[in-house]
């Protein structure tokens, strides 16, 4: 209760957006806002608390231990604040919301004709939107969190049913100065033994076991792509990335080189088997209808693990 006390939501959701920006630009830019009030928010926060949660350095903000304790508890606040809020909306409108999960950037869920036919067929629902990262795949699905995930694999489908969109190879980003840039591709053994992103304690053991590129890791740990390539500029590391995500994830000083011997990825959605809404239906078959006719990927069936 103290930390509840001492700050309002809104002014966790700052820390932990700055905290997973590394920089205060970028979260003020991600939460719509300008950086001095941002700023200003953060340092009320350390004087609330009576400690430091940054240190600054030209290169970002990294988080203290005191920050990182606060990050870890503010994740499970904010986490149950919107549990919350999604049970009473459920209540309200009789169960007609859709909590939609994507792992990464949402422009997945931006598209004019998933609205369209969604909104044609169920006028009165509503939509929500949680974004993802790095250390859950299926953002909580599993758990009751969201109704649909649109993620990438692999990850434990255990009472999952799973639609796969498309398929991706995997590509490793390299600094471009690394003597990997000089290769026209890579294999696991090329970069098991380099340093390379490590991703979160207690992340899925397929996940982690597909995505972080190297058993020991070595390199900073990480909880968004963002983060990942970060590391790779910064620090040397290794990061992968599915190859429909190079291009809006094009940075100077980082090249990218396919895996050879790495599995592909699929984008794929995922709901609870048991969920029977028929909101979850719709919004699966709205979203595999427009992808299907706007980019022609492989449509596969439905899995039930």
């Amino acid at each position: 209760m103290g930390i509840v006390s001492a700050m309002d939501l809104r002014g966790l959701r700052y820390f932990v957006t700055v905290a997973e920006e590394g920089n205060v630009s970028r979260a003020a830019r991600r939460l719509h806002m300008s950086q001095p009030p941002l700023s200003q928010r953060i340092r009320e926060l350390e004087a609330e608390l009576g400690c430091e949660l940054f240190v600054r350095n030209p290169r970002g903000m990294r988080l203290t231990p005191a920050g990182d304790v606060l990050l870890e508890e503010a994740r499970v606040l904010l986490a149950g604040a919107d549990r919350a809020k999604e049970r009473v909306v459920r209540q309200v409108t009789g169960a007609r919301s859709l909590r939609v999960g994507v792992l990464g950037p949402g422009e997945a869920t931006l598209s004019e004709p998933v609205a369209r036919t969604f909104a044609s067929n169920h006028p009165e629902a509503v939509v929500s939107l949680r974004q993802g990262d790095l250390t859950d795949p299926t953002m909580g699905l599993a758990a009751g969190a969201i109704d649909v995930a649109i993620t990438w694999t692999p990850f434990d489908m255990t009472g999952m049913a799973v639609r796969a969109i498309q398929e991706d190879r995997c590509f490793a980003a390299v600094a471009a100065d690394s003597p990997f840039a000089a290769k026209s591709f890579l294999t696991r053994g090329d970069i098991d033994h380099s340093s390379s992103i490590r991703l979160p304690a207690g992340v899925d053991a397929s996940w982690r076991a597909h995505w972080q590129p190297s058993a020991s890791g070595g390199g900073p740990e990480v909880r968004s792509l963002d983060e990942c390539l970060h590391a790779v500029l910064w620090q040397r590391s290794i990061a992968l990335v599915p190859e429909s995500a190079l291009g809006r994830h094009a940075v100077q000083g980082i090249v990218f080189r396919p895996v050879a011997d790495l599995p592909p990825t699929r984008l794929v959605l995922a709901w609870r088997r048991d969920d029977r809404s028929p909101l979850v239906t719709a919004y699966v078959d709205a979203f595999s209808a427009a992808r299907k006719k706007g980019s022609a990927p492989r449509q596969e069936p439905v899995v039930h693990t």
